[in-house]
């Protein structure tokens, strides 16, 4: 049995409209001739009747079929739609929202209600902003809105867009004929990613060229200079820009055969010179970095010749070192470092002969009110004013004079009991007060003075020189609390 086909019927609805036109038209004109014929009159209306009725029924399959075509068809496209990837809003000519898929849904799932409800374009970018979904707006919005409005209203090719959740869209938007819009946002999450992870190891790549402090060439298969590093720059006092496009046998002076891959190995040392005639020797590591469309050589040079002449350098510097470590380079007396050294050596043969070593602190009173009136610069020739007075009060007695911070001196005077060390100091302060310093500044008196305190002991190997420098400190502590400008001796001090 044959089925019916609709579409027959639909084909053939034009030519049955046109025939019950033509029969109405012969209805009325018999009905209007001037002796009408009864017998055709009915006949002519039956027929008539007959046409529009089959008329009816081939509109109403039309229009069904019709229907079903369009349900058909909505139903695939929604089903297509919700099928991409990417998420798809289409907006009528007034920008309100007609149809969207599942992936919009998905991507702002905060908004379905106002999906449903066929917001404006407007209302639903409004709350993305003022919910802060859009982290690129937020303490801008305004601005950011008037510039989303302004690149929408363009046609901007395509718009990168972050969302809150840290993934990354990819709008497009497309004016339709009928003034509508239609609108793909392509989740990108993983492209800016990789782009970001690419960009930040290239970034990191360059900076360790860039701040290498070791030259950098970078070489094509022939062996010809592409990229210089500003480390290789100051090694061969030549610009990138310059040495771009020579090749390696000229830079280097050597025959490396026809490819840079002659040097791929183990590190090779050679002699070389910089633009100015200074000569280097240089060790050089090359490495090949090949890939699907790139191959390239990479050279690193180390340049042994500064490595050599700073080994010189630092063994001269060294050895002053080692001479001026012991120095204080102010006062030129010893140093803190040399007195520290020096307690202890005394302090042992102390110890092991049996002889009292002395300690005497030395201390400028009011120096600072010195310094205030008179300047830091008259203050450190005072300083050396003094310490060298100190030197010729110690004389030849094998004591030795250190500066131990400030303005403040130590005597260690080894083999000497308290009252030779007592003698001793009484010598400088009468030395500085016959030197007489000006001081205008002191309250003290009008010319500079010292505070001294001294302590001796026969040394015990198991027990801490710091004593006897603690006991000589207490001593110059009383010195300056009894009205300064004296000295004042420890009592005897025990080793232990």
């Amino acid at each position: 049995m044959k089925s019916y086909n609709p579409d027959a019927a639909i084909r053939w609805l034009p030519l049955t409209v046109v025939l019950a036109l033509a029969l109405q038209l012969g209805v009325f004109w018999v009905d209007q001739a001037s002796e009408p014929d009864p017998r055709w009159l009915p006949g002519l209306a039956e027929l008539s009747l007959g046409f529009n009725l089959v008329l009816a029924l081939l509109a109403t399959l039309a229009l069904r079929r019709a229907r079903e075509r369009i349900r058909a068809a909505n139903r695939s496209l929604a089903e297509a739609i919700d099928a991409l990837p990417a998420s798809v809003e289409i907006f009528d000519a007034d920008d309100r929202l007609v149809a969207y898929n599942q992936q919009l849904a998905a991507n702002y799932p905060h908004m379905v209600p106002d999906f449903q409800r066929h917001a404006s374009f407007e209302e639903l970018v409004r709350r993305s902003v003022r919910e802060g979904a859009i982290p690129a707006a937020v303490g801008r919005e305004e601005e950011w809105l008037a510039q989303r409005f302004a690149d929408r209203a363009r046609g901007q090719e395509a718009l990168l867009q972050r969302l809150s959740d840290g993934r990354w869209l990819r709008i497009f938007e497309r004016r339709t004929p009928s003034g509508g819009m239609v609108g793909v946002r392509l989740d990108v999450s993983d492209l800016i990613l990789e782009q970001q992870r690419l960009a930040a190891s290239q970034a990191h790549l360059q900076a360790f060229v860039r701040a290498a402090p070791n030259g950098v060439l970078t070489l094509d298969t022939e062996g010809h200079v592409l990229e210089l590093n500003p480390a290789g720059e100051r090694l061969f006092g030549f610009s990138a820009a310059e040495l771009r496009g020579s090749h390696i046998d000229l830079l280097f002076g050597i025959c490396m055969g026809d490819s840079p891959a002659e040097l791929l190995g183990e590190p090779r040392e050679l002699s070389t010179r910089r633009r100015d005639g200074q000569e280097l020797t240089l060790q050089l590591n090359m490495a090949e970095v090949r890939t699907d469309t790139t191959h390239r050589f990479v050279c690193i040079i180390t340049d042994l010749s500064e490595r050599k002449r700073q080994e010189v350098a630092l063994q001269l510097a060294n050895a002053q070192l080692a001479r001026q470590s012991t120095t204080d380079g102010l006062t030129g007396v010893g140093n803190r470092r040399h007195f520290d050294h020096l307690l202890q050596q005394e302090w042992l043969n102390s110890a092991r002969e049996g002889h009292s070593l002395a300690c005497v602190m030395v201390d400028i009173d009011h120096f600072k009110q010195y310094n205030d009136h008179y300047g830091h610069i008259a203050g450190d020739e005072t300083l050396r004013r003094v310490a060298e007075l100190l030197h010729t009060c110690v004389g030849r007695s094998g004591g030795t004079v250190c500066r131990f911070g400030g303005e403040e001196f130590v005597l260690l005077l080894p083999d000497t009991d308290l009252a030779q060390a007592q003698t001793l100091a009484q010598r400088c302060l009468d030395s500085l007060r016959l030197a007489a310093i000006e001081h205008a500044a002191s309250p003290l008196r009008r010319s500079l003075s010292l505070s001294i305190g001294l302590a001796a002991c026969v040394a015990e190997a198991h027990a801490s020189p710091l004593r006897l420098v603690e006991q000589a400190d207490a001593a110059l502590y009383a010195a300056k609390q009894n009205g300064r400008a004296r000295l004042v001796c420890a009592p005897a001090v025990r080793a232990a």
